[in-house]
């Protein structure tokens, strides 16, 4: 009895052994959601002491593009803000605010993140 169920988990097994694994994540797309891991958000508090300089405005959003997709977060926003911010060479953002509208166009709800993107030498 042993034997069989050992035969079957081999045939079982070996049976897949010619199947792939597609995704439909690129090693780019990977490393573009991860660049603003990099990216710190600092308060005003924190800035005093610090040595910065602004690189501009930089905004991030969320949207709820269908109904049926879940409310846009403002984590969301906040990841893409830090991804743009690290486009622009940023390795930390000063957050002015995030604000969330309705019915805008292309959104049914929407997350928009605003702030200073900045280069802070610690």
């Amino acid at each position: 009895m042993r034997v069989l169920g050992i035969a079957l988990v081999t045939l079982t097994l070996s049976g897949c052994a010619n199947m792939g694994f597609d995704s439909n994540v690129s090693p780019a797309g990977i490393k573009d959601y991860y660049k603003g891991s990099n990216v710190k958000l600092y308060g005003r508090e924190e800035l005093k002491a610090a040595n910065y300089v602004s690189l501009g405005t930089v905004e991030g959003e969320a949207c709820q593009v269908e109904a049926n997709e879940p409310p846009p977060k403002d984590a969301d926003a906040r990841a893409d803000i830090r991804r743009r911010a690290a486009d622009m060479g940023a390795n930390g953002i000063l957050l002015d605010r995030c604000i969330r509208f309705e019915d805008m166009p292309g959104c049914i709800e929407q997350v928009l993140c605003s702030g200073q993107a900045l280069v802070v030498n610690e």
